[in-house]
């Protein structure tokens, strides 16, 4: 959606984006005059912001670098050979497109339990 653009749903509601929205609040903005030129034409409309759908579900691994796995690794029972093999799939991953994606499909192909500790903090508060 382009940041001047308007669309008009059934519900007689104005979809727009949330920049639009802030700068049609402001005098004399071209989102302001645009605005006002749609609701002369059509009174009754709403303005809407757009809302972006996103999944619940989504894993998302942010706090997971490098330095971080290599903790996680320390804390195995083997975490020499481990360190040297995530040294390796680092080497190997610097041709790939996304070096970090390529490392971390191995970590946690490696260590499928690694955020099962989340389910405990889950449990402890329900």
């Amino acid at each position: 959606m382009k940041r001047n653009q308007i669309m008009f749903n059934e519900n007689n509601e104005a979809v727009v984006t949330k920049a639009f929205q802030k700068q049609a609040r402001i005098y004399g903005t071209e989102e302001y005059k645009l605005w006002k030129k749609v609701l002369s034409e059509n009174p009754n409309v709403t303005m809407t912001v757009k809302t972006i759908k996103k999944n619940p579900d989504k894993k998302t691994y942010k706090n997971l670098t490098y330095a971080n796995m290599e903790r996680y690794i320390k804390t195995q029972d083997n975490s020499e050979e481990l360190l040297e093999e995530l040294r390796m799939e680092r080497e190997r991953s610097e041709i790939q497109t996304n070096p970090y994606r390529a490392v971390l499909a191995w970590f946690l192909k490696n260590f499928p339990d690694y955020d099962s500790y989340k389910d405990f903090f889950n449990e402890t508060a329900a």
